[in-house]
């Protein structure tokens, strides 16, 4: 028994050490070195004014931190996107399920749902605060509007492809309708809800950051239109950098979970 594990915890040394100096991390890095050198030459021959060169926005990062608007300017964002996504998350996969299990929810539903993919969710933006004003509520809700249609539509199509047979042999086996709903239909339409939730949780941050830039003149995207505004291209380059590690966070923690979830979920089955 010892020998096994030590046999596994060693294949699993080696399944790291081939992901971390295999080929392909050896090519993103040379990317990475690359587009930083390019960025490095152009700002210093453009000047700080148009492109501020990776240096002066480790000077300006040094600046933003000093200052401590940077963390409650995150925290402002984060918060609302957290709750407009599990607002969005929750709507989205119920009204995608009901559209894949009801043919008659679906023809409803559908022409609003078109609809509502297609129209520039920005513009909505101003009716969002000429309602709800200038606080978090409107910025919320763009937060949902962004997200949850790419939930809704994912969700859709994973519930409405499940193979219809799986059903069928559930049912054959005894199963409630429940029982094939819930270990059957929601597992075999995981994947594309969690694509789904994936693409809206990057979407989500630029519903916040569009409200935040658009009107609502606070957290990251609030920080960014009062840099622009002082023509600190530094500090503006700072804040989207931090947008976008806010969007890889969220979209990773949604691959986190996704992994646990299936992990639990086949632990479960191997038990039984």
């Amino acid at each position: 028994m010892a020998i096994a594990v030590e046999r596994h915890q060693m294949s699993r040394r080696a399944a790291l050490r081939r992901r971390l100096f295999s080929k392909e991390r050896a090519l993103q890095l040379a990317l990475v070195v690359v587009v930083l050198g390019v960025w490095q030459y152009v700002g210093k021959r453009e000047g700080d004014f148009i492109l501020a060169p990776p240096t002066s926005v480790v000077g300006s990062f040094a600046d933003v931190l000093s200052g401590g608007k940077l963390w409650e300017a995150v925290s402002s964002t984060v918060t609302g996107i957290a709750i407009g996504f599990v607002l969005a998350a929750v709507i989205g996969v119920a009204v995608g399920t009901l559209m894949g299990t009801s043919r008659s929810v679906a023809t409803a539903l559908n022409p609003v749902v078109s609809a509502g993919y297609v129209i520039p969710e920005a513009a909505m933006v101003p009716l969002l605060i000429i309602w709800f004003g200038l606080d978090t509520t409107p910025r919320i809700i763009s937060v949902v509007l962004f997200a949850v249609f790419e939930i809704i539509l994912s969700t859709y199509a994973g519930v409405k492809n499940v193979d219809a047979v799986l059903p069928q042999v559930a049912r054959s086996f005894g199963a409630s309708r429940a029982q094939v709903f819930r270990k059957v239909i929601c597992i075999a339409a995981l994947p594309y809800i969690f694509a789904g939730l994936r693409m809206g949780a990057a979407r989500a941050v630029k519903g916040m950051v569009v409200a935040e830039l658009l009107f609502a003149a606070t957290g990251v995207g609030g920080a960014i239109q009062d840099a622009a505004n002082a023509y600190q291209t530094g500090k503006v380059m700072v804040y989207v950098i931090v947008i976008t590690l806010i969007g890889v966070g969220f979209a990773g923690l949604m691959q986190l979970i996704e992994r646990m979830w299936t992990r639990s979920w086949h632990g479960d089955n191997t038990e039984r």
